[in-house]
This record gives structure tokens, C-alpha cells and sequence, in this order.
């Protein structure tokens, strides 16, 4: 009988033992995922873009060229 509580006791421990290494492993398989961007073998859902900054000056030029598209619009559409 005394075989069977050290075995009964060798197997609480493995299986304890069995828990933190999966803890362990959802752990670094999510670590894993957000550095590649892939959960459980399949490619993640990524969140929105990083929005890309304009220089004042790229958008001051675009509103003049977009400006000048639309006074040139007008003025066919006037003249016709």
C-alpha cells in the first residue's frame, strides 16, 4: 500500500507540473502571435492602421491642387 501513495503522490505532482507548463505554453504561444501577428497557426485579425502623418505643407498643397481641379471644373461647366 505504501507504493500506491507514493505513486498516487508522483502522479499529483506531474499533473500539477502538467498545468504551469501549459500556462507556461498559452504564454509564450501568445507572445509568439503578437510579434508575428499569427494566433494558432492561422494569420490574426490585425487591429486598425497606424494612421500616417501629413506635413501641414503636403496638405496645404493638396487643398490648392484640389482647388485648382474644381475652378477648372467650374469654369467648363460655365463655359459650355
Amino acid at each position: 500500500m505504501n507504493w500506491q501513495k507514493s505513486l498516487a503522490r508522483v502522479v499529483k505532482a506531474l499533473r500539477i507540473e502538467e498545468a504551469r507548463l501549459e500556462r507556461e505554453l498559452a504564454t509564450v504561444k501568445h507572445r509568439i502571435a503578437g510579434v508575428t501577428g499569427v494566433v494558432g497557426g492561422a494569420a490574426a485579425a490585425k487591429g486598425p492602421k497606424k494612421r500616417r502623418n501629413m506635413s501641414a505643407a503636403a496638405r496645404a498643397a493638396i487643398s490648392r491642387a484640389a482647388k485648382k481641379r474644381w475652378a477648372k471644373y467650374r469654369a467648363e461647366k460655365a463655359g459650355s
